[in-house]
């Protein structure tokens, strides 16, 4: 979300008290209150200026109404232009009329002058409500995951997170080793049956005895179980040269590449506010992804990366198997139960190794990616608070400054607003209740982005309690523990650090909740609901408002 910057002069948690209301009032020669508020640098970035003369007048340059064109090359004087203090056409008030009633807009451009154009500088403006916070609704909310900056960056993880061609590439394999084995044991029925009859016959014409078919039948059983053997290397074999030299390739790939991801965003978290002036605008609040959205990603990365590695670890765990088999085939077919029981235990005692070292090493970039998203978010959240603070006090002030009794109150209200809402001539109300719903849900973005944030840290964070309870299982497990009461225990485990966690968060958002509505969300609900009063009183009030 769009970042305020403080304010030229602006106070917030103890700084000196805002200048523009001294400033207002010695600009009046009769002593009264002004009702005029100024302009400051960083309000003019929501009044519609082409951003070469934004910056332009950002940077100081008085020249810059004659200087500065327009993409399309035309002068101030085809093209509009604002100063600090100037508004575009839709923006704009009465034009220095005395506010009895709206003169139609010109298609004629007005020229544009030093001083604020304002109504009647009597009625309260009200238009900071609009232009101090940042813009509302943004074109890419970080909920949505849709920045177009980050596009690229989410078609690579879409990419990395397809395991279409891995299992395409087990399913072949295995249908090729099926039809082998099939072809086989048709092949071995086959010459089973053959040696049989041949046998039978032989007896029954009397030229072999029982003793010699016995010795035929051992011999051919002895073939059959070489073939078998060399039956059990081919597939291995096989399936070394089909799946696993060609995915684990192509997985070792993708995780570099995901690693080379994940470093490239990491570092460009906060490159933008580390290289941009506090007073540079953001192109119609949207310019930058959100840091939250760039956290989002950030996790999509990393988890895609850790179903690589787990695929990496599947993989090779089949693999080994499959050379157990092939090595356990020949004590088995000779019935060498000792020599059985050996390797198996070899095998058993290897695999359970393998799965702690995997599981020992998921756990560590877990912990190390909660340690980068952990930081982040304090930052970020402490950002979109200074943010807040920022602005929040101006805002106050200015509810401040609206009346209790609201009959006789008047307000500048610009000239095309009366245009598409002519009711505005006879309720004047209804556009302060309209700028104050706005005011509100565009200054509620700060608190929604500091809430988003502590969501995203505590899935980050149940992530880890998961991966820490896989490993305790593995440890346990490999200690001879049952696997069932293993099960039952961390299940209990799990489930009472998710409360902890869920209750962690859920008093921080009440901490940033609190915030809120004390600094401006109760007061700009009770005004609101002042002005609903005050409008069903008048018969003013409008229920598609």
């Amino acid at each position: 979300m769009s970042v305020s910057e403080a304010l030229d002069g602006s106070d917030s948690r103890g700084r000196p008290s805002s200048r523009w209301w001294e400033i207002s009032q010695e600009g009046r020669s009769d002593g009264a209150g002004s009702m005029k508020l100024e302009r400051s640098k960083r309000e003019s970035k929501y009044m519609g200026m082409p951003r070469e003369l934004r910056e332009a007048l950002q940077n100081g340059d008085p020249t810059a109404n004659e200087n500065v064109k327009s993409p399309d090359g035309a002068g101030p004087s085809e093209k509009q232009g604002y100063g600090p203090d100037e508004y575009p056409p839709e923006k704009v008030g009465l034009h220095e009329q005395d506010g009895s009633s709206p003169a139609p807009l010109s298609k004629t451009p007005t020229p544009y002058s030093a001083t604020p154009i304002t109504p009647n500088p009597d009625h309260m403006d009200v238009s900071r409500l609009v232009t101090l916070p940042p813009p509302y609704p943004r074109h890419h909310p970080a909920v949505n995951n849709n920045h177009p900056d980050l596009t690229s960056i989410r078609t690579i993880v879409r990419v990395l997170s397809d395991f279409t061609e891995v299992e395409a590439t087990k399913s072949r394999f295995q249908k090729t080793s099926l039809q082998i084995q099939d072809d086989l044991k048709v092949d071995a029925s086959k010459r089973r049956n053959s040696l049989r009859a041949n046998i039978q016959r032989e007896i029954e014409s009397g030229s072999m005895s029982f003793a010699d078919a016995a010795k035929v039948e051992a011999t051919a059983v002895a073939a059959e179980q070489e073939k078998e053997k060399e039956t059990s290397k081919v597939d291995f074999e096989l399936f070394q040269a089909q799946v696993v030299i060609p995915l684990n390739d192509l997985l070792m790939d993708r995780v570099t590449r995901a690693t080379g991801l994940f470093t490239q965003l990491r570092s460009q978290l906060f490159v933008d506010a580390q290289e941009q002036s506090p007073n540079l605008t953001q192109e119609e609040g949207d310019e930058q992804p959100e840091l939250l959205e760039k956290l989002t990603l950030l996790k999509w990365i990393f988890e895609a990366r850790e179903q690589l590695h787990r695929e990496l670890f599947d993989l090779l765990s089949d693999r080994n198997n499959r050379y157990r088999d092939m090595v356990i085939t020949p004590y088995r077919l000779a019935k060498n139960e000792e020599k059985i029981l050996n390797a198996e235990t070899f095998f058993t005692e290897d695999a359970s190794k393998r799965k702690l070292a995997f599981e020992q090493e998921v756990l560590k970039r877990t912990e190390e990616f909660m340690d980068i998203i952990e930081e982040n978010v304090k930052r970020g959240v402490e950002v979109q608070l200074s943010a807040f603070w920022d602005i929040a006090p101006s805002l106050s002030r200015i509810a401040e400054k609206i009346p209790q009794d609201l009959t006789g109150f008047l307000i500048q209200i610009p000239l095309s607003e009366y245009e598409e809402n002519p009711s505005y001539h006879v309720f004047p109300m209804q556009y302060l209740y309209s700028l104050l719903g706005h005011c509100e849900k565009s200054t509620y973005q700060f608190i929604e982005s500091q809430t988003n944030l502590l969501c995203l840290l505590h899935e980050v964070k149940s992530g880890v309690t998961l991966a820490n309870c896989r490993l305790m299982r593995t440890q346990r497990v490999a200690q001879g523990e049952d696997e069932k009461e293993v099960d039952r225990e961390l299940t209990e485990v799990e489930k009472d650090e998710e409360v902890r966690l869920t209750d962690d968060l859920k008093e921080k958002v009440r901490c940033v909740e609190e915030q809120w509505s004390s600094a401006l969300g109760a007061e700009l609900k009770g005004l609101r609901d002042r002005l609903v009063g005050f409008l069903m009183e008048q018969g003013g009030w409008d229920e598609d408002q």
